[in-house]
């Protein structure tokens, strides 16, 4: 990668893009709904840099402090509050001057010079009871500290999501090296000078770098698939999957949803980093589950496609998974039986849905899984139990996206 980033600020690329239209379309509906509940939110983006770029486009500071105020103008919740904090150690100062219009009656932005590894347990040490969100797009890999992700979890807070941005490709790579393995002839691990990290992490064929990465993946797994790798039983593609999934189980030890979405900056490539969303309650899950769906359509459509439809925009019966990969509705629905007989018995439609994803990843929209479950009611492998059973017309209801007031439950019939 290249190691001159001085210009690492002046233009906002097509992959930025697309990580803060993850977060900003996820922010509104997270702060809505949590602050219906009357419970305080801190949120903290962990490595904000100078909250905009030098063309004008706004940073992921200045696209969560839009989403707060626009949230908390609209509420009608009189004890809402959002808190904001905003980490970084080299532009503290520019920051502190890009977000200045940001004071208002909503609160004052906190910033913090220094690094998110050092600064991030003490700002969540009193926030026993709060719901916490964390976004954390670090400037190389090397901030990504697994324990830190342990310790979270035992702090009291009232919840916690995370949105990372995991550079795999790149983990992989520095793995590769640490372990003295050629990866140069291999087009996966190539052409990533486009994925610029601002601090990028030395590594080396040595003990110390061996720890690193350990530390950063949770667990040493990930030498076990450069020794495939090295032998030729998997090419960097498949051992950039497989070291993302078990980075995930890693997580789901102690998270119970854990959500990723591979990103691709051109038509036809593979995945050149992933955007993982960490949470433990399955409403979160379920609307970064609909976030994601929208920005694949958005980044396969208008980035790639150049705004030209595809064919999974016209043949109903294959979907593109979030991995690139086409699956047909019959195979789809073999693995949502095979989900299904799994419940021990009823289950609501929204920890259903993100059970499902959980475990299989996004391999379809939801409304494709809608008209399968509605397959499954008419073959009666299942029933559909809808609260209110009917409209205000007396006419049986036939809705699909709970609220407060409605309430689906997905009870499977005995055999």
């Amino acid at each position: 990668m290249p190691k001159d980033n001085k210009d690492f600020f002046k233009t906002k690329n097509h992959w930025s893009e697309i990580k803060d239209q993850l977060l900003g379309c996820y922010l509104t509906p997270y702060f809505q709904k949590v602050l219906k509940t009357g419970q305080p939110i801190f949120y903290v983006d962990c490595f904000a840099g100078k909250g905009k770029f030098e063309d004008g486009n706004p940073g992921s500071p200045i696209i969560a402090l839009q989403a707060r105020d626009d949230c908390l103008s609209r509420t009608k919740v009189q004890s809402g509050k959002i808190d904001t904090c905003f980490i970084d150690l080299n532009h503290a100062q520019e920051l502190r001057a890009n977000i200045a219009g940001f004071n208002n009656r909503y609160g004052n932005p906190n910033i913090v010079s220094g690094k998110y590894e050092d600064k991030i347990e003490g700002l969540l040490s009193n926030k026993r009871g709060v719901n916490v969100f964390l976004y954390i797009d670090p400037y190389g890999i090397k901030a990504l500290d697994s324990a830190l992700f342990d310790k979270f979890k035992i702090l009291g807070l009232g919840t916690l999501e995370m949105l990372i941005n995991f550079n795999s490709f790149g983990f992989f790579r520095d793995a590769c090296r640490v372990m003295s393995v050629d990866y140069q002839s291999d087009e996966a691990v190539r052409d990533l000078d486009d994925l610029v990290e601002y601090e990028p992490t030395p590594v080396n064929a040595s003990k110390q770098s061996e720890e690193l990465l350990t530390s950063i993946a949770g667990g040493d797994y990930w030498r076990a698939i450069v020794l495939d790798y090295q032998a030729g039983k998997i090419n960097g593609y498949q051992a950039e999957r497989r070291l993302s999934t078990e980075y995930k189980q890693r997580l789901r030890q102690r998270y119970g949803y854990v959500l990723d979405m591979p990103i691709r900056l051109k038509a036809g490539q593979r995945p050149k980093y992933r955007m993982i969303h960490v949470c433990d309650h399955e409403d979160g899950c379920f609307l970064m589950a609909q976030n994601m769906q929208k920005r694949k359509d958005e980044l396969f459509i208008n980035v790639q496609q150049d705004g030209q439809l595809t064919l999974f925009d016209i043949d109903p019966t294959v979907s593109s998974t979030v991995e690139n990969e086409l699956m047909t509705v019959d195979q789809i629905k073999v693995k949502l039986k095979e989900h299904l007989s799994r419940l021990p018995g009823d289950i609501g439609l929204t920890k259903l849905l993100s059970a499902f994803v959980n475990d299989y990843g996004m391999l379809c929209e939801f409304k494709m899984i809608y008209t399968m479950l509605e397959e499954l009611k008419v073959s009666r492998d299942i029933d559909i139990v809808r609260t209110p059973a009917f409209t205000e017309r007396g006419r049986p209801s036939a809705f699909w996206e709970e609220s407060k007031d409605k309430k689906i439950i997905i009870r499977r019939r005995k055999p």
